[in-house]
């Protein structure tokens, strides 16, 4: 029988039908090795990793409360755990939902035998970067990078997916979008980079602007979601809490809170009382935020005092320093970029968490208290490793866009594209509006891991996309 192929309306060539199909039994047996790899941390631990802020996600489908610095989104996942009576569940379905978006991935971009090479890269991403650490962890920032993804495979949708596939990622990234508000700004800034490209140069992805449609819904659903979550717990609709308090803690850590204070304590008005406090608040936004006497004495993140004394200070040192305000930002940014730390905030946490696990889960408080966690662990030794690789392949992003432009390879153009922006988004989300944290770019850096992999695989097999006639021409041969 001859060989056939085809080519969709996005203009990629396809491989032989015959390769395209997979056996569902050798799929699932791929697919339940990369889960259990990417539930690996979690199964060494004895227990789920939990982190600082974990216990207000794991006790809020029972208490239906919720802290005034915290929104409900990732409380559609923990309550998994309150119907299942099991944490486990959570790292469960995170592993689950990882594995399956990475071989959507590799389906789309390696489309030889996917299945094949789905649990060695998945392997690779356990050695040497954070997802499983992530996947395995009473946290949102597990949905960061498959909500980059996600995005990614309906944007480059090849006209394979079908209906059933388009839903389901359509759903997974409306999950994504819905657990943390970052990314629902993540989300939106990469949807309107794709609306931009599609406006600006039509001719070069032909179809993107209508590909743009499933995203555009997800991003609604994901936005209804997490206000709907929001108003289930404290009764107002809303999708992000009033952030001045935050953006305060990031002012006294760069020296800008203290640089207006400096100017505006010199006046009869407006009198702040952290004023007598100026020259004591301490350069590091989490020691304010959470340990600070005068945060607390001014009533701390629930205090009115506190907040409107917030308020003021952000905006009149913002309108005071506007140019200093925008370079911080940048720095930050870069900052951002630069944390990689994998297993950040993974530390003992009994007497934070354990009265909560005792009382919600208590057929699993011994098993918690057992865990690795507890004890203290030591993450030196793979950060040696992890943290130059991640540097490597975060700075390799842009040469790897670079060159497949230059193949004319439109596919690992629009993916790797979007991968760095959502690199940068990222990086300027959590590092300018939020503060630097490891974790918070270690979350996404194991996509620039992908990225290499994905780039290297096309070259060797020589899989590229069928450019568009005005698609700027080859010069590598």
């Amino acid at each position: 029988m001859p060989r056939r192929s085809t080519q969709s309306s996005t203009g990629t060539l396809f491989l032989p039908s015959r390769l395209a199909q997979v056996a569902p039994l050798k799929l699932a047996i791929a697919l339940t090795l990369a889960t259990a790899l990417f539930l690996a941390p979690a199964l060494w631990n004895g227990f789920p990793l939990v982190y600082y802020d974990s216990v207000d996600y794991l006790q809020m489908p029972f208490t239906w409360q919720m802290p005034v610095y915290r929104t409900a989104g990732y409380g559609l996942v923990t309550i998994a755990g309150r119907l299942a009576h099991s944490l486990w569940i959570i790292p469960l379905l995170q592993s689950a939902l990882a594995a399956y978006v990475l071989y959507e991935a590799l389906r789309r971009f390696l489309p030889r035998q996917p299945e094949a090479v789905l649990v060695p890269i998945a392997g690779l991403l356990l050695l040497t970067s954070g997802l499983p650490w992530f996947t395995s962890e009473l946290m949102p920032d597990a949905f960061t990078g498959i909500l980059v993804l996600s995005f990614a495979l309906l944007v480059c949708d090849d006209g394979l997916l079908g209906p059933a596939r388009r839903i389901g990622l359509t759903a997974i990234l409306a999950l994504a979008i819905a657990v943390h508000t970052s990314h629902a700004a993540l989300a939106g800034g990469l949807l309107l980079s794709a609306l931009m490209v599609s406006l600006a140069a039509p001719g070069l992805w032909p179809g993107l602007r209508s590909r743009l449609k499933l995203p555009l819904m997800a991003f609604l659903i994901g936005i209804a979601l997490a206000a709907s979550a929001n108003a289930v717990v404290t009764g107002r609709f809303f999708l992000l809490q009033d952030n001045a308090v935050l953006t305060l803690g990031l002012f006294v850590e760069d020296g800008l809170a203290e640089t207006y204070l400096d100017h505006a304590c010199s006046k009869p008005r407006p009198k702040l009382d952290l004023c007598i406090a100026r020259h004591r608040l301490p350069h590091n936004a989490n020691m304010f935020l959470w340990h600070d006497h005068d945060f607390n004495r001014l009533g701390g993140w629930t205090g009115t005092g506190m907040r409107e004394e917030a308020r003021q200070i952000v905006r009149g040192a913002i309108k005071s320093y506007p140019l200093t305000y925008l370079w911080d930002s940048v720095k930050l940014t870069a900052q951002q970029l630069a944390m990689l730390r994998t297993a950040d905030g993974v530390a003992p946490m009994r007497y934070l968490i354990g009265d909560a696990i005792a009382r919600h889960y208590p057929k699993e408080s011994a098993a918690f208290l057992a865990a690795h966690q507890q004890h203290g662990t030591n993450f030196d030794a793979l950060n040696m490793v992890q943290v130059p690789l991640l540097w490597l392949a975060s700075a390799a992003l842009p040469l790897l866009l670079w060159l497949a432009w230059r193949r004319r390879d439109p596919d690992a153009v629009l993916l790797l594209g979007i991968m760095t922006l959502a690199f940068l988004g990222n990086a300027f989300v959590c590092g300018a509006l939020s503060n630097p944290n490891d974790r918070y770019q270690n979350r996404i850096a194991w996509l620039a891991i992908l990225a290499v992999v994905i780039s290297l695989g096309r070259w060797y097999r020589r899989d590229r996309s069928v450019p568009a006639p005005n698609f700027p021409r080859d010069r590598v041969p």
